[in-house]
């Protein structure tokens, strides 16, 4: 593959593997210098975060049920698997890997919270680097209706056995197959047209609701498991801009008023 055919965050990725090899090997002495030390890494553009509103949110649900009830039971099984995981990724943040690493033992239904403590990266599982992903989640009473449907639902109930596993095997879900075949589907019969990731957006989208809502910026880092608050920040203002009544919805919470002064 030509370097030109690399992303520069993959570009960059590659060059940061290559620059710590190199400092090993000084270390060991067996080379002189660190030639990554003189490559300047491309730059990196932040992409832009796609953020489902509240009534594409319920178009989506809608359509993962429509689509449900068409078609035979086979299919019928795997687009309300997908559709339970997509409303437990909107109701706790979770990464992606995070979601189909999920066991069991890490939910506590009756407490409605759930513990994070492994991730699927590449079909294996990793424990999270940093100690803010290892963290504890507190649920709120849709998600942990759904997570008990799914329980209901499940074949493989064992504390060892994935939330979100294959239905026939409880063996680790394909992400890629379930964008491609299930995901994208339900975002085009949602009618939700413009760029979305299914995984990545996803999460932007329940961190930026969570903001909107009114949530202090240090729930929303502890529940989006960043190590940095200046991460977090970018989902504050994205709700800020996406969501201008968000203040006054918070008041009518606190203080049961319609913004009234008097």
């Amino acid at each position: 593959m030509k370097t030109c055919d690399l992303s520069p965050k993959t570009i960059t990725n590659h060059l940061g593997l290559l620059r710590v090899m190199f400092k090993v090997a000084r270390r060991w002495r067996l080379v002189g210098s660190n030639p990554l030390d003189e490559i300047e890494p491309p730059r990196v553009e932040s992409r832009e975060m796609n953020v489902l509103t509240e009534s594409e949110i319920e178009r989506l649900l809608a359509a993962y049920r429509e689509l449900e009830q068409e078609t035979d039971h086979g299919a019928r099984e795997w687009w309300a698997l997908t559709r339970r995981l997509v409303e437990v990724g909107l109701g706790t943040a979770l990464r992606r890997g995070e979601l189909l690493a999920l066991r069991w033992r890490d939910v506590e239904l009756l407490e409605a919270r759930l513990s994070v403590k492994q991730a699927l990266v590449r079909g294996r599982f990793q424990t999270p680097k940093s100690r803010a992903s290892r963290r504890m989640i507190e649920l709120g009473p849709r998600t942990v209706g759904v997570l008990d449907e799914t329980w209901q639902a499940c074949r493989y109930r064992g504390d060892d056995d994935l939330v979100f596993g294959h239905p026939a095997l409880g063996t680790p879900l394909d992400p890629s197959k379930l964008s491609r075949q299930y995901m994208r589907p339900a975002l085009a019969r949602a009618g939700i047209t413009r760029p979305f990731r299914p995984w990545h957006d996803l999460r932007h989208t329940a961190l930026t609701h969570e903001a909107a809502a009114g949530n202090p910026q240090a729930y929303v880092q502890l529940k989006a498991g960043h190590s940095q608050g200046t991460i977090t920040e970018r989902y504050i203002h994205a709700a800020q801009v996406l969501f201008p009544g968000a203040a006054a919805k918070a008041e009518a919470r606190m203080f049961g008023t319609s913004g009234d002064s008097g």
